[in-house]
């Protein structure tokens, strides 16, 4: 399998982002990613989308306002709002063949930063959505921000202070709904490089370079990522359609050399597939060298934990059905979440 990088939930200067599409890909390009998916408030930009050097740029929309925003990926038309009635926005996305995540759902807010307003997602009767964004970066910052002392302290001397990992209700949602139907867990940056100019204070709150050196997603393709833009477009989107792709945090480590997949009967599966269960049937878990003796792997079963295991190369004996990922933490620092591996029983 091929491994590309990139980073979801962008905004530009077409919504209420600083930097405009060119510029961001050039800042992608220096931070090493392959792709980024900018989500732009009320606007598609479609034109902006193709290679810039050697990022590839696709470009989405979030949509909603007060509550229920949704991250609507390979449409084509805008898609109309219904903060109320969400399911009409799924609806909309699917119709035009796109893939939907549902955004930020379980974010708390700070007094510091809008009057504490949020964008929770509170319908969970929804059906259709393609997955749900398990961990998005600013939005935990932003959290874990709760007065001025902390928001000094980690702003100028602890900047991943408040990061944890993916928000534990979101994640426990979303291994909930992966016992019944597969879904694709991914992260967000929700990226907009915003200025702060308050009498001495002059401070760009998460520029882009830093934030795509944080939280991404690696999606895993059979071939080589195309340089023609129908085609790369067609295969990004397919992998994150089919969960096959994972969470990064860069700042942990890099993932290169990183792998989590199945075999059977000598066959061998990938994140998103299913697995016959049968006597041969294995996961196994490899890491990058620099990595080894310092990882804490936890094999998640059907959202409880299975085992945990410090060191990498290993092949696990798979005995039970049921949704299998993996949490890995570097050091003390979140590193890597997986989607899931399925495995029936044969």
């Amino acid at each position: 399998m091929h491994s590309y990088i990139g980073n979801i939930h962008i905004h530009s200067s077409h919504s209420d982002g600083a930097q405009s599409i060119p510029e961001i890909a050039k800042e992608a390009s220096q931070a090493g990613l392959d792709f980024i998916i900018v989500t732009d408030h009320d606007i598609i930009p479609l034109s902006d989308e193709g290679y810039y050097d050697d990022v590839l740029v696709l470009c989405g929309t979030e949509v909603n306002d007060t509550k229920h925003h949704y991250l609507a990926l390979n449409v084509h038309k805008e898609i109309p709002p219904n903060d109320e009635n969400p399911q009409q926005v799924i609806d909309a996305v699917n119709a035009q063949d796109g893939l939907g995540f549902i955004a930020h759902p379980y974010e708390k807010g700070s007094p510091l930063v809008l009057n504490n307003r949020t964008y929770p997602w509170t319908d969970w009767s929804v059906t259709g959505f393609t997955g749900i964004e398990v961990w998005n970066w600013s939005s935990q910052w932003r959290d874990g921000v709760q007065n001025i002392f902390l928001g000094l302290f980690y702003a100028y001397l602890h900047p991943t202070g408040p990061i944890t990992g993916p928000t534990p209700e979101a994640m426990a949602r979303f291994d909930e709904i992966t016992r019944s139907r597969k879904i694709t867990a991914i992260a967000g940056s929700d990226a907009h490089n915003w200025p702060i100019r308050r009498g001495p204070i002059r401070r760009d709150i998460f520029p882009y370079h830093y934030l795509f050196r944080t939280a991404n997603n690696c999606v895993l393709l059979s071939e080589p990522l195309s340089k023609d833009l129908p085609t790369a477009k067609a295969q990004i989107y397919e992998a994150l359609r089919y969960g096959r792709s994972y969470i990064v945090n860069r700042l942990a480590s890099e993932a290169t050399g990183f792998a989590f997949f199945a075999t059977c009967d000598n066959t061998e599966f990938q994140m998103g597939d299913t697995v016959p269960l049968t006597d041969n049937t294995a996961l196994h878990v490899q890491c990058p060298l620099e990595c080894r003796g310092s990882t804490t792997i936890r094999i998640i079963h059907n959202g409880t934990l299975l085992d945990e295991i410090d060191r990498c190369n290993v092949a696990i004996r798979a005995y039970k059905p049921g949704t299998y990922r993996l949490e890995i933490r570097h050091g003390k620092k979140p590193w890597i979440f997986t989607n899931p591996i399925y495995i029936s029983k044969a």
